[in-house]
């Protein structure tokens, strides 16, 4: 995946798109991420980053949250965001097949075109992936590793809320595959007290 060629350049090998593409693949976790960034409207790269910087052993605090939120916030607007409205409104138009329109006319071509800008789209995420990993990579280790410090890094990025529950305790689960019950729970203890 990190050999990929963009315009004959080859993309940079990123331990963080490695590690968010092997996640992203593993059970619950794509419906998770979705069921996250359809409630808040999150940045899913943002999420991801929590966990695997949890899982290094590095802190976010408010003022870097703020640094990667601002980098992220208008690549996601102005660039990701506007394709991703283009690949769905594509997926309606290839579904309605509405007669004389040009995806009811031409569904096949309408169908590859939307492949194509599937593949975009992904390259949007890993161009925003590769930028928050330059960010962070000065960040020391400074803190235990595990759900808790990931937890808390998810904590600082949003205001999830109870009803988050679920879908958080898959991440964390997928993320910390050894860690047992009691580290996952403890690491999502702070949304017993959020509303929800």
């Amino acid at each position: 995946m990190s050999s990929k060629t963009v315009d004959g350049g080859a993309w940079p090998r990123e331990v963080f798109w490695d590690y968010s593409v092997a996640l992203y693949g593993r059970a619950g976790v794509e419906a998770a991420c979705l069921e996250l960034q359809q409630r808040h409207g999150i940045d899913v790269n943002l999420v991801l980053l929590c966990l695997w910087l949890g899982e290094r052993g590095t802190a976010l605090d408010g003022e870097m949250l703020a640094r990667l939120c601002h980098a992220a916030g208008r690549w996601q607007g102005e660039v990701v965001r506007p394709l991703r409205a283009v690949r769905q409104r594509l997926k309606e138009r290839i579904s309605d097949r509405e007669p004389n329109s040009v995806a009811g006319d031409w569904p096949g071509l309408a169908t590859a075109l939307r492949e194509r800008v599937i593949a975009l789209e992904l390259d949007t995420e890993h161009l925003e992936q590769l930028h928050l990993a330059r960010i962070v990579s000065s960040l020391p280790v400074s803190a235990a590793a595990g759900p808790a410090l990931a937890g808390a890094n998810l904590r600082n990025y949003w205001r999830f809320d109870r009803r988050d529950h679920k879908a958080l305790r898959v991440l964390l689960e997928q993320s910390f595959a050894q860690a047992k019950a009691a580290e996952l729970d403890a690491g999502l203890r702070w949304l017993d007290g959020a509303p929800g």
